[in-house]
């Protein structure tokens, strides 16, 4: 299959409508997705308008009259739910099945999407980009099939996901790694290193989502946790939200 996700030139792509949506599949290497913030607290400065062509870098910056350093923020959030307008863009795992992919985003709720693409699956067997315009701003969620079991396959699947993120280059980012196709061990190892590579390579994106669904709450915390000691220098700050 032919892939080009780019968010203004999309190639190889097809439309569909379900209940009112209308869909334009993308289809690109894989992802992983879910991510949501509790209403008492916000990300503050951060564009949720993703378009390859207008994304840009954010840098927050510090006070130095209260001695706060200049130097790059991310946040993660964790939570039990999200809005499009906190996250519009999202990566998760898909099983192989017969449901055809435009029709999930009937789902408002993205853990009930999620679930339904990891426990029923999609008709395609590659990775595909949805796109839901009678969303504001649009929802995008792309969804990747399984990675492979041994370190090379899970390395090239990384390397895929990272690539497409950058292509549409958002500036918050969701994931949810199903528990009914990755075991939670399994499941926070992977995302662990995406987080890694795409804070590594990616300044323009300064939040992620991590969503719960169905796994332990203290497990994605925890992860979270390890990652911002691992991560946390001079020249970054990282914060924790749940």
């Amino acid at each position: 299959m032919s892939v080009n996700p780019s968010a203004d030139n999309p190639r190889d792509t097809e439309s569909d409508s379900h209940a009112g949506h209308q869909a334009t599949l993308h289809p690109g290497p894989s992802i992983v997705v879910s991510g949501s913030q509790d209403p008492d607290y916000k990300v503050e400065n951060v564009q949720i308008n993703i378009k390859a062509s207008d994304a840009r870098a954010i840098n927050p910056g510090g006070d130095p009259t209260l001695g706060i350093p200049d130097r790059r923020m991310v946040s993660f959030h964790i939570s039990t739910g999200a809005t499009v307008q906190q996250c519009p863009f999202w990566i998760g795992i898909a099983s192989q099945g017969e449901i055809q992919p435009p029709s999930l985003l009937n789902h408002i709720a993205m853990e009930d999407l999620f679930s339904e693409a990891a426990v029923r699956g999609i008709s395609d067997s590659d990775s595909v980009m949805l796109t839901d315009t009678l969303t504001q701003p649009p929802r995008y969620i792309f969804l990747m099939p399984r990675p492979g079991h041994d370190f090379r396959e899970t390395s090239s699947w990384i390397a895929s996901l990272v690539s497409t993120v950058r292509a549409w280059s958002p500036t918050i980012a969701g994931f949810y790694l199903a528990p009914e196709v990755l075991v939670a061990q399994e499941a926070h190892d992977i995302l662990s290193k995406v987080l890694r590579e795409l804070i590594s390579t990616m300044p323009n994106i300064t939040a992620f989502h991590l969503l719960v669904g169905r796994h332990s709450f203290n497990g994605v915390l925890n992860m979270a946790l390890r990652l911002k000691s691992d991560l946390e220098g001079d020249d970054l700050n990282v914060f924790v939200y749940h």
